[in-house]
């Protein structure tokens, strides 16, 4: 079993001025199936936010890190640190205006790619159900829907201190407050810009593509977002070396050459010039961690105002959309036939009540 921890805490703050109230949990809870499957539901609702943040703890704010390390080192047990860190919180909020109600779950996996400790905020729903006697009576569950934040630390890393990103953090929809509280709680501070690293990435990609043909071009740059998506998907970083093998297993080496080589013409220039930004990260990796939204962008245009909602493929400009830089106007062919029906019966509609 992979889990090898899994405890709660409760945490209700009523109103702006009013104290947190903590119900800790005070023996650890003996791990069963049921905790397996709730941190597989956990697990994936994590993976498949968008929109995560990656970095390390401050060290202008220590406690939390000290705190987990302290545990790490064996100098207390789980059950003691989990409390101590919800008591921490609890006070955090007290010196704050938010609101809140759920449960702290701190929970330690161990898997083969290192071992982690997260940290959620769950949030109950109730409900109606049948008991044993078929009467209905009300029950309380988990609304996995309603996860709020949730922190994923990788502890092997932790332990070594040697790299940017050993945290990884999201939240749920509508707690910007209660995000910022608690990654100042934590003493969270990003070092990694998902969303700039995705673009500079993209940016190569755009140039590596003049040199092919208008059809190899589109198919490339497919199989880039493609790839991108799938690592999203299971919260896996790209690696260099495995997408140009990807989208060119001919010349598997040909496109992971390309990026080293723009990069290392980003740092020249950088180095040459201190007075404008260098729009390519000067830290050459061998992998980057997607931005899923950049990647949806970079193979479709669209938007929206109060009359019109616009959706189309990128590979689509130049040929059945064309536009007009000077008027600000787009030119659209081949347009869907539901579309081109639909309109083809007002202008109908219309001349017949001319």
């Amino acid at each position: 079993m992979p889990v090898t921890h899994f405890i709660t805490h409760q945490i209700t703050k009523a109103g702006p001025q009013d104290g947190a109230q903590l119900s800790l949990c005070d023996t650890e809870p003996t791990l069963d199936d049921y905790a397996s499957r709730v941190m597989s539901q956990l697990r994936t609702i994590f993976i498949g936010r968008s929109g995560k943040r990656y970095g390390r703890f401050n060290p202008e704010a220590p406690q939390i890190k000290a705190l987990t390390l302290d545990w790490l080192n064996d100098k207390q047990s789980f059950l003691s640190f989990s409390q101590t860190l919800a008591k921490y919180f609890a006070s955090h909020l007290d010196n704050s205006p938010l609101e809140m109600e759920g449960y702290i779950a701190v929970i330690a996996e161990e898997i083969a790619d290192g071992d982690r400790l997260y940290v959620y905020h769950l949030r109950e729903k109730t409900n109606v159900a049948l008991n044993s006697n078929m009467e209905l009576t009300e029950t309380r569950f988990i609304d996995f829907s309603n996860t709020g934040f949730a922190l994923c630390i990788n502890t092997g890393v932790l332990k070594g201190d040697d790299e940017e990103k050993y945290l990884s953090y999201s939240y749920g929809r509508g707690e910007k407050a209660l995000q910022n509280s608690f990654s100042e709680f934590i003493g969270f501070t990003d070092t990694v810009n998902v969303e700039q690293e995705t673009q500079e990435f993209l940016q190569i990609v755009n140039e590596y593509t003049k040199n092919l043909s208008d059809e190899e071009a589109v198919e490339t740059r497919a199989k880039v977002v493609d790839y991108c998506m799938e690592q999203d998907k299971y919260g896996a970083p790209v690696e260099f070396k495995a997408i140009s093998l990807e989208i060119n297993e001919r010349e598997p080496e040909k496109f992971e050459k390309f990026i080293v080589e723009k990069r290392e013409e980003a740092r020249a220039v950088s180095a040459d010039s201190s007075d404008e930004p260098v729009s390519i990260s000067s830290e050459v990796r061998n992998e980057f961690i997607p931005d899923r939204k950049s990647l949806k962008n970079y193979v479709r245009f669209s938007g929206k105002n109060k009359d019109v909602t616009l959706s189309f493929s990128a590979s689509s400009l130049g040929g059945d959309v064309k536009f007009n830089g000077v008027t600000n106007s787009l030119e659209i062919s081949n347009l869907p036939a539901r579309l081109l029906k639909q309109l083809q019966q007002d202008k109908d509609f219309n001349d017949s009540q001319d």
